[in-house]
């Protein structure tokens, strides 16, 4: 799926947030950077993640904050953050990690790039790639470990 490519563009090793609004806020920041959602989008993820919980933590050590086509994706595409440091979503005694935020433009494709996130992260690869420090680190585990040879 080509908007999951991981590219130096669009991934951040060992980024520092004071809480899970700052990390949702870089990745999602990633997004509008990359002409993939405006602005809003990043608030309406925030404003979600209050209104319903912490539905963007699916497993130990990793979120995937998004948000609905409608509120602000421009493109389909996605962006890898990792954290110094972990952050607790309100709700959710999970320490978080790895953030991986994206944008569909239809509910479609939201259900595609939902799909392939579970995917990657059943491939058990979660705690090594909060441990990388950089694009050549993750590289590295890339060519080391064949499931993730698809990202």
């Amino acid at each position: 799926m080509d908007e999951l490519v991981l590219t130096e563009r669009n991934t951040l090793f060992k980024a520092e947030a004071k809480d899970w609004v700052e990390g949702v806020r870089i990745a999602g920041e990633m997004l509008v950077k990359q002409g993939c959602a405006k602005p809003e989008y990043v608030d309406n993820i925030v404003n979600a993640i209050r209104k319903y919980g912490p539905y963007v933590v699916i497993a130990e050590g990793i979120a995937i904050p998004h948000t609905r086509p409608e509120e602000g994706a421009l493109e389909t595409g996605c962006a890898l953050v990792t954290l110094k440091d972990p952050v607790y979503f309100d709700g959710d005694s999970s320490p978080v990690k790895v953030l991986i935020s994206f944008s569909a433009v239809d509910n479609d494709k939201h259900i595609d790039l939902l799909r392939t996130l579970v995917e990657f992260i059943e491939q058990g690869m979660i705690g090594e790639i909060a441990k990388v420090s950089d694009y050549e680190e993750f590289l590295q585990l890339r060519k080391s470990n064949t499931k993730m040879n698809q990202m």
